[in-house]
């Protein structure tokens, strides 16, 4: 090898360190011991190795490593700054999702930074592919073999007894839980092989904990009054897409912009601040808390989506409580059922039915099916379906990104804020003309149900923030907690905050305790002051 091939070698090897540096500077990721070190390195190590063994070109084999790690890095920075989270293990099983529905992703981290560093990296790597020498004889069989091998060592190693071994190894590591903590201690590539095998290891176990008793039988419809204290009426949960009382944000922003929301609060069993476990982002974690019941605390690693592996067999549910006491159990959503895998989850957390967007229309790319429109279908279901029924609906109205340009605002909201300078200006502005139509779909609901000749149950809350950092950073508004209500109510109605993983269970109790919703079991939870907004 001459004086030249060495600096081809030198640089390539250079390339694949700056691959390995910028994820860590990224995530502020300290000295730590050479086996945490060493693990953290390791995905590089492989990866530039294995293109070098097959290509015999490091100048090619760095540049390629180069460009995966700086997305990588690209990716992390932009999920720290918009969803207050860094990429963690279960963040692979959206990656197909970026391909099969951009507009969700790309808009956060600039398209055409995106599309443009990755259409630059790929003419690069094909100009070294074919203008650099190889140094060595290309070994491309000997890489695909390798592979294999790499390959069937994980899959062995993912099974036990080595999973658990290997699981017990890395948690001598310490690793908290906490990603922004364990990204910085441990470096992000190790945290996420620490997390995996971890998570992997418990979900056996977690999974037959959590399991739902077998349904033997269920009970023939129209039993379930008997067994309900004659109550047997229809219960709806709307999980309203970043959803929050955007009042809290700005005293600019006017008191009447949710009269739907205020209407129901003033005549609900219970509203106030609902806990989520994530901000931005990440619907699945309020939506699991939600239907099951259960706190992220019992979760473990799973806990950053439950849907990702844990919720692929039947997962004991508020749902499966309503479905063994003879209720029909049936989820909306007008969107793709696959998107986070909800075909899956869906049945295994106890409906019956899925209906997606091929049943209930609506687009694939925004603007999406409206909420008012959705809360039309809703009513339309429920007719169909009969009084002892659980409707569950995922709206799709709100969701960002919310891009400064588009349709028409309503000329009410547009005005709320005149200052054109103010970060993320058209984007909050979009979306509180967004939020309005969730409060109407909220009004379309509430007179619905009203007509109904069963009594019925409507809770609608908020499955996280939207993700506008920069605006709410302008106002100095940090909090995480959405806003939920329970409606109807009999007299004046109890503020309290709750935990998400409370919410439905409360409902469930009062209904299956043969007693009125009214008599919601809130003792536990903690009281908060009035509801700015709310008609008195």
């Amino acid at each position: 090898m001459g004086a030249v091939g060495l600096v081809h070698l030198a640089a390539g090897e250079f390339l694949a360190l700056l691959a390995w540096l910028m994820p860590r500077h990224v995530a502020r990721a300290r000295r730590a011991a050479p086996a945490v070190v060493l693990l953290d390195l390791a995905p590089i190590v492989l990866g530039a190795g294995l293109l070098g063994l097959a290509a015999g070109k490091p100048l090619f084999a760095g540049l390629v490593t180069l460009a995966l790690g700086a997305g990588f890095a690209l990716t992390d920075y932009t999920m720290r700054q918009t969803l207050r989270e860094p990429v963690v293990f279960s963040a692979a099983s959206e990656l197909p999702q970026v391909f099969t529905h951009p507009h969700l992703y790309l808009p956060f981290a600039g398209p055409v930074l995106v599309v443009g560093g990755a259409a630059a990296a790929i003419l690069m790597a094909l100009a070294f592919l074919l203008a650099e020498p190889p140094l060595w004889t290309p070994h491309p069989v000997d890489a695909l073999l390798a592979v294999a091998l790499l390959a069937a060592c994980l899959w062995l190693l993912a099974r036990e007894p080595l999973l658990g071994a290997a699981a017990r190894a890395l948690r001598r590591l310490d690793p908290t839980g906490e990603p922004f903590a364990d990204a910085a201690a441990l470096g992000p590539f190790a945290m996420l092989l620490v997390h995996a095998t971890i998570a992997r290891a418990e979900r056996s176990a977690r999974q037959v904990a959590l399991a739902a008793p077998l349904v033997v039988r269920e009970p023939t419809r129209g039993s379930v009054g008997a067994q309900v204290g004659g109550l047997g009426g229809p219960i709806i949960i709307v999980q309203c897409e970043s959803f929050f009382d955007a009042r809290r944000l700005s005293p600019r922003i006017p008191c009447d912009l949710l009269p739907g929301f205020d209407a129901c609060c003033a005549a609900s069993a219970a509203y106030g601040r609902l806990a989520v476990p994530a901000w931005g982002a990440n619907t699945m974690r309020a939506e699991f808390a939600v239907l099951t019941g259960t706190p992220e605390s019992e979760l473990g690693f799973d806990r950053f989506n439950p849907y990702y592996a844990l919720a692929r067999v039947p997962i004991e549910s508020q749902v499966w409580r309503l479905r063994r006491a003879g209720y029909r159990t049936i989820c909306l959503h007008p969107f793709d059922r696959r998107f986070f895998r909800r075909d899956l989850a869906m049945p295994a957390l106890g409906f019956e039915r899925f209906l997606g967007r091929e049943v209930l229309g609506g687009s694939a790319v925004p603007p999406y099916c409206p909420d008012p429109e959705f809360a039309g279908q809703i009513l339309r279901i429920l007719a169909e379906e009969g009084p002892q029924t659980l409707i569950f609906a995922i709206t799709m109205g709100n969701h960002g990104p919310w891009p400064a340009s588009g349709p028409p605002i309503d000329p009410a909201v547009a005005a709320i804020f005149d200052n054109g300078q103010m970060p993320d200006h058209g984007e909050l502005l979009r979306y509180l003309d967004g939020l309005r139509r969730s409060d109407a779909m909220l009004q379309v609901l509430m007179e619905g149900l009203a007509r109904h000749a069963s009594p019925s149950v409507l809770a609608f809350y908020g499955d996280h923030l939207p993700s506008l950092g920069a605006a709410f950073d302008h106002f100095g508004f940090d909090e995480w907690s959405s806003d939920y209500a329970i409606w109807p109510g009999p007299g004046a109605p109890q503020r309290r905050d709750l935990q998400v993983h409370d919410l439905l269970r409360l409902i469930v109790d009062a209904v299956l305790g043969a007693g009125p919703v009214s008599a919601l079991d809130l003792g536990a939870c903690r009281p908060s002051g009035p509801c700015r907004g709310v008609a008195r």
